[in-house]
């Protein structure tokens, strides 16, 4: 959940103590020793088949100048991150937003460090061997904060198990990635039903005081068939070929003291996007943009946009994002039978449903204050 940004300067003091902790031991394996090609790579000395796999994750083996081996990730490194694992830690390492950007850790889904603006890398020395983890990496902006460069990855990270060949074991898990992901957006009224917008007495939309609009009566529920806006991106690795779906759920006015239904339309969907921009090695870039108009009320339209770029390996960044905040929005990822979270959020206000000028945006690229 996000958190009030008054909780923000706290979270800061925090964040002081857990960055100066994390320096203890500095991460090996960055970013920044990457593109100096400061890693010797020593993926050549294993067999061709296991070179080949760890080819089309665009993960290497390589050594340090310390002497210490790690797998590296290299599938978002022109995205600005990188990730490093050997059998007792993980190094991670982004380029900031700006300077004076504080980034939040979460390993999965739970806070691992509050890291004050300037530091650009991790070394997480709690991971166990043979275990994987979710990291995220997010910028933690300002309220009114739209920057379209802001931008949050989410990094599927593997540790090498002990007395086991190194190499061999993040290989044979990188073969089984799933053939296909599916990125999906989907926007949705978490009621059954939601009274029209009346304001000090005058009518809004078409239909006002004493009707209502039908709703989709459920969570976040990536199962839920009932929906107002929907786009979904299939990608398969092989080909790296995406296809496209969008649609628009049929908005319906209810007599509110009846129940009976009194009309329904369904928007044009010639405005939602979901396609391929581009490829890079082992990730692919997806634009998605899902805009509906109100059928009822001239002004109100649901609205948002972003970019993702998705490895074969299951790492993700998400960017050039914002949204209207009405309704509940949630993005997700379908991979081999598991589902992925990227984005939540309620709705801010029923006002959105009149027009832009009432709903304020928020920002895919970031978060506002502190995570619990």
């Amino acid at each position: 959940m996000l958190a009030p940004v008054q909780s923000f300067l706290c979270a800061l003091a925090i964040g002081a103590a857990q960055a100066l902790r994390s320096s203890e031991e500095l991460p090996h394996f960055t970013l920044k020793a990457a593109r100096a090609n400061l890693f010797s790579d020593v993926t050549h000395t294993h067999e061709l088949s296991t070179r080949d796999i760890l080819s089309a994750h665009d993960l290497r083996t390589v050594r340090s100048e310390s002497g210490d081996e790690a797998i590296v990730d290299e599938s978002l490194l022109r995205r600005g991150v990188l990730a490093a694992s050997g059998t007792d830690f993980v190094d991670l390492s982004w380029d900031p937003l700006s300077p004076t950007t504080p980034y939040l850790l979460i390993r999965d889904g739970e806070q691992l460090a509050n890291l004050t603006a300037g530091t650009t890398a991790y070394r997480d020395t709690t991971a166990t061997p043979g275990s994987t983890y979710r990291y995220d990496i997010v910028p933690l902006l300002k309220r009114d904060d739209l920057n379209p460069n802001a931008e949050r990855w989410s990094l599927q990270v593997h540790t090498p198990a002990r007395d086991t060949n190194t190499t061999s074991h993040i290989a044979s898990i990188a073969k089984r990635a799933a053939a296909t992901t599916t990125l999906s957006w989907v926007t949705f009224i978490p009621q059954k039903r939601i009274d029209a917008p009346v304001k000090a007495g005058v009518t809004l939309c078409t239909y006002g005081k004493g009707y209502q609009f039908g709703g989709d009566n459920h969570g976040f529920d990536w199962k839920a068939s009932s929906y107002r806006t929907a786009a979904h991106a299939v990608i398969t690795w092989s080909s790296k070929k995406v296809e496209g779906h969008t649609s628009v759920g049929t908005t319906h006015v209810y007599k509110k003291s009846t129940g009976k239904l009194v009309s329904e339309k369904t928007a044009s969907k010639k405005d939602m996007v979901a396609k391929k921009l581009g490829a890079s090695g082992s990730s692919v870039d997806i634009r998605m943009v899902t805009h509906a108009k109100n059928p009822y009320c001239p002004g109100g339209a649901i609205d948002g946009a972003f970019t993702m770029s998705l490895s074969k390996g299951g790492s993700w960044s998400i960017r050039s994002g914002n949204h209207r905040q009405m309704p509940n929005h949630h993005v997700y990822i379908y991979n081999g039978g598991k589902v992925t979270n990227v984005y939540t959020r309620k709705y801010a206000s029923e006002w959105c449903l009149v027009g832009g000028a009432t709903c304020d945006l928020a920002n895919l690229g970031g978060l506002y204050g502190d995570f619990k």
